[in-house]
């Protein structure tokens, strides 16, 4: 049988600028209605069945009861990892196990702790948090249907996906991190609640993709200069609350959240091109809208943008290529 993995994220959707917004949370009813969704799109396709990891909220022991012709799990580390590495676990070893390609449920956050993994096989990024500029936001049925057809007809991937643009991020005292939306320098030294939902925190900001139709810290940028994952280049902006000389900007950063901006500076970063800050005072990173980074006054730190990240299926481009063939 053709496999294909599936993740579901039962904390994204979940964060503090829900809270703060006008947003409800996302509940594991929710999550599990979604899941079942996808499994109702996989079943039309015969010959396909689905991985899950038995996780430890029971989802993936729940669905293979429902669907045991379906579902089949995947052994996971018997310590329980912090969120973020239990996506890049469960991600590895889904591939591992012979997935195909690999549903990934959850927002920004999410699809960026699966990118970790540097996986060989093919993601389809399903939205499912507060902020999804890295995912495709249609149905879920649809995206089961979409990934288990591409695996049974092995489409060409460079026609039906789009390889990520990744953020590589170096800090001084760190190993690398990456980013797949942005990478923003935020004035507090602590991680706190993760989210950055005040406008005032951010200094300074590098972006792969600027989206001036989703919520994200990336819609700033693209309130100024729209950048797709499709260009081969980003931005960067500096931010300067309280500047009368600083372009004011208007953004959306969570459903239901403004945000307004001093823009100091903004412009065009290519590939391969290197932004370095080294905050005086030191701060965080927040990648992909979570601060996860804590930077030591004047630690340096370097961003190089690169298109060198994980494949994305398009269920659009998907259906175009398969009808085209008669698959």
């Amino acid at each position: 049988m053709i496999r294909i993995g599936l993740i579901i994220n039962l904390m994204a959707g979940r964060d503090i600028r829900r809270l703060v917004a006008h947003a409800s949370l996302t509940s594991a009813t929710d999550k599990l209605l979604a899941a079942r969704r996808i499994l109702s799109g996989v079943t039309a396709v015969p010959g396909v069945g689905v991985l899950m990891v038995d996780d430890w909220e029971g989802i993936g022991r729940g669905l293979g009861e429902e669907h045991p012709e379906l579902v089949e799990l995947v052994a996971h580390e018997k310590t329980p990892p912090g969120p973020g590495q239990r996506t890049t676990g469960w991600v590895r070893s889904l591939e591992h196990a012979g997935a195909r390609a690999i549903l990934v449920v959850g927002g920004d956050g999410t699809q960026r702790n699966a990118a970790e993994a540097d996986p060989k096989v093919p993601l389809l990024a399903v939205a499912g948090g507060t902020n999804n500029v890295a995912c495709w936001l249609g149905e879920e049925t649809v995206a089961g249907y979409a990934a288990a057809w591409w695996a049974a007809c092995r489409l060409p991937l460079a026609a039906t996906a789009t390889q990520a643009k990744l953020l590589h991020v170096h800090p001084q005292r760190e190993s690398e991190h990456v980013a797949l939306i942005d990478v923003a320098l935020v004035r507090q030294r602590v991680t706190g609640a993760l989210a950055v939902w005040e406008a005032r925190d951010v200094v300074a900001l590098v972006l792969a993709v600027a989206d001036p139709v989703r919520p994200g810290l990336s819609n700033l940028g693209g309130m100024m200069d729209p950048v797709s994952s499709m260009d081969d280049f980003g931005l960067v902006l500096t931010v300067e609350p309280g500047d009368e000389s600083a372009l004011a900007v208007a953004s959306v950063l969570a459903p239901g959240l403004m945000g307004f901006f001093q823009v100091k500076s903004s412009g065009r970063v290519q590939f391969g091109e290197s932004v370095a800050w080294a905050p005086e005072q030191g701060g965080t990173l927040a990648l992909d809208g979570e601060r996860t980074i804590v930077l030591a006054p004047r630690e340096r730190v370097q961003v190089t943008l690169r298109r060198d990240g994980p494949w994305f299926l398009d269920p659009e481009r998907i259906f175009a290529v398969g009808l085209r063939r008669g698959s």
